[in-house]
C-alpha cells in the first residue's frame, strides 16, 4: 500500500517535487552562507587598515600628557611614602598580614 507523501517507490510527481524543493532550499541556504562568509571576509580585509589607524591613534594619545593628572617625577608628599612602604625592621613588626 502506498502512503500519500511517501517518497520511495512509485510516488510519482509529488515525491519528485518535494525532493526538488528540498534540494533547492538547501542550495539557497548554502548560497546565503557563502554570501555571508564573503561579506565577513571583506570586513576582515578592511580591519587591517583600521587596526593600523588605531595603532597610530594610540601612539598619538600616549605621547601626550593627560591634562587632568599632575606631572610628578617622585612622590608628591614624602611623608605619605611611609604608609605605602613595608616596615623597615621586620623583626619588630607585629603585623599579622606581613
Amino acid at each position: 500500500m502506498q502512503v500519500p507523501g511517501d517518497v520511495g517507490g512509485g510516488g510519482g510527481e509529488a515525491g519528485d517535487m518535494r525532493g526538488r524543493h528540498r534540494i533547492q532550499a538547501e542550495l539557497k541556504k548554502l548560497e546565503q552562507e557563502a554570501r555571508f562568509l564573503e561579506e565577513e571576509l571583506e570586513e576582515l580585509n578592511k580591519m587591517d587598515k583600521v587596526s593600523t589607524a588605531l595603532q597610530e591613534f594610540v601612539v598619538t594619545i600616549e605621547s601626550k600628557a593627560d591634562p587632568l593628572l599632575p606631572v610628578t617625577t617622585g612622590a608628591a608628599y614624602q611623608s605619605w611614602d611611609r604608609w605605602f612602604e613595608g616596615p623597615q625592621d621586620l623583626r619588630r613588626c607585629k603585623c599579622w598580614f606581613l
